[in-house]
């Protein structure tokens, strides 16, 4: 394994990072030197050794620079960007085999200048950039169903031509048709379907003047047959034609 460890400064330096409290940047630094090859690290150990608190270390991971997998072990996000190992110095982490990458989504690639170990950490950081941006697209869709079926469908969909763009233009748009034809949530579409159908495509009017009343949503079988008005009708008609 090797024995130096090194800090990009795009991140060190960065706002994000010099906001934090200076016991959360100092349990960085010594995170990062007890990590292994691949950027895991029993940070139960570094705790215990340096004094940091676990307040500390929930900076760390609100921030996005971490990824804690339980009380014992967490996995440096940029660990990329601050460490490149040369291949005949690499030793794989004992971790790769106990807390499986594939499940957050991160795809294996062969070992490369690219890669350290057996996963990309671009496709890493990447797919904490999507997860980000369902997170806001979820905020402000209208009925919040089916939330982890709609990632699942949203991160494929992002993996294809869709762009966050698409995604969001379609939930204001459908949101917009909503309010105008006074939809009763019951006929929204769960949050899992209108993602699984990428329903961002769908064209809808929502013209003012096509408003839907709201007695149209009415169930047939609840609904109060008035037969009154149709009665009246009726003997006007006959009437006129005596």
């Amino acid at each position: 394994m090797a024995q130096r460890r090194m800090f990009n400064k795009s991140i060190t330096n960065s706002s994000k990072f010099l906001k934090m409290p200076m016991s959360s940047r100092l349990l960085y630094y010594d995170l990062g030197m007890n990590a292994d090859d691949d950027g895991f690290v029993e940070h139960f150990m570094v705790l215990r050794m340096t004094g940091a608190t676990q307040q500390d270390l929930g900076v760390l991971e609100i921030n996005g620079l971490v990824k804690v997998f339980d009380e014992n072990v967490l996995w440096i996000k940029d660990w990329k960007e601050n460490n490149y190992i040369r291949n005949d110095r690499y030793v794989a982490s004992k971790y790769l085999s106990v807390y499986n990458l594939e499940t957050l989504g991160i795809p294996m690639v062969d070992t490369g200048k690219d890669s350290i170990g057996k996963y990309s950490i671009d496709n890493i950081n990447n797919m904490q950039d999507l997860e980000n941006e369902f997170e806001n697209l979820w905020k402000i869709y209208p009925k919040k169903v089916g939330k982890k079926a709609a990632l699942k469908h949203y991160i494929k969909s992002r993996k294809g031509k869709t762009t966050y763009e698409d995604v969001l233009k379609g939930i204001e748009k459908y949101n917009d048709y909503i309010s105008k034809t006074n939809t009763p949530i019951k006929y929204v579409k769960d949050g899992s379907s209108w993602f699984n159908q990428e329903s961002w495509n769908d064209e809808r009017a929502t013209d003012d003047t096509n408003n839907t009343p709201e007695w149209f949503y009415k169930d047939l079988d609840k609904e109060e047959e008035n037969d009154e008005g149709f009665e009246d009708f009726l003997r006007a008609v006959q009437g006129n034609n005596k």
